[in-house]
């Protein structure tokens, strides 16, 4: 039976939490080099596709992403899904599937659920134990809306212009709410 097409769900005006994950479970991003190459082309594919990307996490057997703009999003993931398998594949010497089929795309339907995702999206490695707080995994989104750090990649989520009048009110208010959903 065919797949049904995408194309016709989403809307440039959507936002969309994106789940992509490596074939059973496979590690995907083996060292500081995968993560880097995975994290260039979705940098590369945010400005060919017009995508914004407001939160990520790179995790090392799947990603979240939650994106916006989304008219193009079943090119910019066959894109970037595509060119990081040729290049997993080469460098492993390894053939078959790299991802787990087609990503998982999940509408986001309002400003706290927009809020409550990107939340989520940066504790998934305190979730899984890699790290104990959110601002030492390197490869997420967090520090740009905890710390005020500057990362390409981002577009700042539309909710956390809500948080404050300042950067540094916003920023505490971020750090804030991501502390009350730390798991004990």
């Amino acid at each position: 039976m065919p797949r049904i097409p995408r194309s016709g769900l989403v809307t440039d005006e959507g936002v969309y939490h994106l789940i992509v994950r490596g074939n059973n479970r496979m590690r995907v991003f083996h060292d500081a080099d995968d993560y880097d190459a995975y994290y260039d082309l979705l940098l590369a594919a945010k400005g060919m596709f017009g995508v914004a990307i407001y939160h990520y996490v790179l995790m090392p057997n799947h990603a979240h992403l939650l994106v916006g703009k989304a008219e193009q999003l079943s090119v910019f993931m066959q894109w970037v899904q595509g060119t990081y398998s040729k290049r997993h594949h080469r460098l492993y010497k390894r053939v078959g599937h790299t991802w787990q089929g087609r990503y998982k795309s999940l509408p986001i339907g309002s400003d706290a659920y927009l809020f409550a995702c990107g939340n989520y999206i940066e504790m998934n490695p305190v979730r899984a134990a890699l790290v104990r707080t959110p601002e030492e995994w390197k490869h997420s989104s967090y520090k740009t809306y905890a710390l005020g750090e500057r990362d390409n990649l981002v577009t700042i989520d539309p909710f956390y212009a809500t948080l404050g009048r300042t950067n540094e009110d916003r920023q505490e208010a971020y750090h804030q709410s991501i502390t009350r959903t730390r798991p004990v």
